[in-house]
């Protein structure tokens, strides 16, 4: 199928360059841009200060959305989760998240994911292609108004954070996730902080040195599967992936640029990932950097292949992490009663569960 490209693929500084803004005041860019990232249009009828001809001739060239709003499930601890059908009808996830002082949008880089990852349903389809920029992008815009016309009672106007952590890699995506990074950040697009945003990646060298050269102040989380090679392709395995201590490496390095921890992200797997050597070994790699790390009590998939570790298995790999001086924090998974973990919704739509 072929698809027009997505306006909002462009950071704003393109959008002043437009050959379509040819022979326009200068001050149609601004109001174009504003309509995109400001009021979040979603159709062309609403950029009412627009000429008609000028938004005929966008739409000529571009489509103005790429996202369709297709699943909506809200959890009893508020987590709210999403799933959005493309312009090629493929699908992909979103993930409101209530913290505890700011909702976090968890989004999706890749329409499925090649890294094959055990504990995972995104994985189980395999890649179906990369997301571009625009519908990253658009992934936040709509949480956002979701958000907005209904927000959390104890958050308040909070600002979200932004963490890349739905469906795909996004360091196997970096050309369009460094794209909408950009547009993310830019003062004329969504204006963040790039300390609220976090890309969370199971630590491809080439995607980490890119992520170092182009946007070293985004945080970071390395999600390691497995305490050393062995384990690890196990859990994720992909031919040719970077050896784990090259990636927390890197991860170090990055973090050390960037001024603030990085996170090392542990899946707990009953009898797979919840061993006391394996916690022995984690501190090693967490002792090579500024770190912390976050446990992650697995949720499991339907299928019942994998089960989480047991409470009790929890607190004692944290408590050997803890004992040996490495900061280790238990992360609950939200919206377990709406099918939350990254790709189960999807999956189950697939199923037609």
């Amino acid at each position: 199928m072929i698809m027009k490209p997505l306006l909002r693929s462009l950071v704003p500084a393109e959008i002043r360059g437009t050959a379509l803004l040819n022979g326009e005041k200068p001050f149609r860019a601004k109001q174009l841009i504003d309509w995109l990232y400001r009021h979040e249009a979603l159709d062309w009828a609403e950029m009412s200060n627009l000429p008609a001809a000028l938004r005929h001739k966008l739409a000529e060239d571009f489509d103005l959305t790429g996202l369709r709003p297709d699943v909506r499930q809200v959890s009893r601890d508020g987590t709210r989760k999403f799933l959005f059908r493309l312009r090629d009808a493929e699908t992909v996830e979103s993930v409101i998240i209530p913290m505890k002082d700011h909702p976090t949008f968890c989004i999706s880089s890749q329409v499925g994911c090649a890294m094959a990852c055990g504990f995972c349903a995104t994985a189980r389809g395999g890649l179906k292609r990369q997301l571009t920029a625009g519908e990253i992008v658009e992934q936040v815009l709509r949480l956002n108004r979701d958000l907005r016309a209904e927000p959390y009672p104890h958050l308040g106007g909070r600002l979200f954070n932004v963490v890349f952590m739905g469906m795909g890699e996004p360091l196997d995506n970096w050309t369009n996730v460094h794209q909408a990074l950009k547009i993310l950040m830019d003062d004329a697009g969504l204006a963040m902080s790039r300390r609220r945003i976090q890309i969370s990646t199971s630590g491809p060298a080439e995607g980490l040195r890119a992520l170092l050269q182009d946007h070293p102040g985004v945080g970071l989380t390395l999600s390691l599967g497995g305490s050393n090679d062995t384990d690890r392709r196990r859990i994720m395995p992909v031919p040719g992936r970077t050896p784990v201590t090259g990636a927390v490496d890197l991860a170090a390095q990055y973090a050390r640029r960037n001024g603030r921890r990085a996170t090392l992200a542990w899946v707990l797997i009953a009898d797979k990932t919840d061993r006391p050597e394996q916690a022995r070994e984690l501190v090693a790699l967490a002792r090579r950097g500024p770190f912390k790390v976050n446990l992650i009590p697995l949720n499991p998939l339907d299928d019942g292949r994998l089960e989480p570790a047991s409470d009790q298995g929890v607190l004692a790999f944290q408590k050997i992490l803890t004992d040996a001086g490495v900061p280790a924090f238990i992360r609950a998974s939200g919206g377990r009663d709406i099918a939350a973990a990254c790709g189960q919704l999807r999956r189950r739509r697939r199923n037609g569960s």
